[in-house]
């Protein structure tokens, strides 16, 4: 399956015409600007650790390289209060990096308005701030999920397998989860089918139900960065889906994608992509 040759640009306005750089284009791998890292957020103090743990992996593998992170929500510090601080420390430049699976709300209205913020203060506009794009769909994440199947079910040879996403009310959001799993059904050999956890249909407990009348064991794989609400939220739905079946059986559930070293590695592949294109302007506020 391949996908169209259409993108989104860096705060999910649609572009036309846009493939990816070939080989050679790109110049040599840069360190010197700092990276915010923008998460959904938590307040699991596991998955907190694992986003943190991803950082290091992008530390290592790319020495020099400032991070920093930022939550939308149920932890701090708030994107706005991350680019204010950074300017406080006299930074001039910074990449903002969603660490977000997909392009919706929360990247072309949340994260534009902290820099917004952000501009606003003294010497604010004089901050470069380059936009990368979400981290997902991306064939990088279909091998990180594959690989999450391979350790929590084995071989996966005549498994129904779901791909469990967040969710969102923005249907781009949710298109982009469809989109992730069409890239993993190609790195599998197999179908996959899609579910959401809030906001969207079909719900994985819906699913899940459904699948597991059928008799033929079950892999979920979860399209999450980290532990948390969604994750537990997964994980209830699988039991509760099982013993629900006329046979009851063990669903396999993954952990998350989580600080795997191809995540690392696409997450500098988008802050390397970030930084060939210009600073982004915005438009003031009215």
């Amino acid at each position: 399956m391949s996908l169209p040759a259409l993108g989104l640009s860096a705060f999910g306005e649609r572009r036309t015409g846009w493939l990816p750089a070939p080989p050679g284009v790109l110049p040599p791998p840069r360190s010197d600007v700092p990276i915010l890292a923008v998460a959904h957020g938590t307040s699991d103090a596991a998955g907190l650790a694992s986003l943190d743990a991803l950082l290091e992996r992008v530390r290592f593998l790319r020495p020099g390289v400032e991070t920093s992170i930022a939550f939308l929500s149920m932890a701090s510090p708030t994107p706005a209060q991350a680019l204010t601080g950074l300017l406080a420390e006299g930074a001039t430049e910074v990449v903002v990096l969603p660490l977000l699976l997909g392009n919706g709300y929360h990247l072309r209205h949340d994260i534009p308005e902290a820099v917004r913020e952000a501009r606003d203060l003294p010497g604010g506009d004089a901050l470069k701030v380059y936009a990368a794009p979400a981290l997902g769909p991306d064939p990088m994440l279909a091998s990180v999920l594959a690989d999450r199947l391979a350790q929590a079910s084995g071989s996966i040879f005549g498994t129904q397998i779901v791909l469990a996403a967040a969710g969102s009310a923005d249907r781009r959001a949710n298109a982009d989860a469809v989109a992730m799993a069409g890239l993993l059904a190609e790195r599998l050999g197999m179908p996959v089918r899609t579910a959401y956890i809030a906001s969207a249909q079909p719900s994985v407990a819906e699913l899940l139900g459904h699948l597991a009348r059928r008799g033929r064991p079950i892999a979920v794989a979860t399209y999450l960065l980290s532990t948390g609400e969604f994750s537990r939220r997964i994980a209830d739905s699988a039991t509760l889906a099982a013993l629900d079946a006329d046979h009851p059986r063990t669903l396999r559930v993954t952990a998350p994608l989580g600080a795997h070293d191809l995540v690392a590695r696409l997450v500098l592949r988008r802050y390397d992509t970030a930084l060939t294109k210009p600073p982004i302007t915005l438009p003031g506020r009215a």
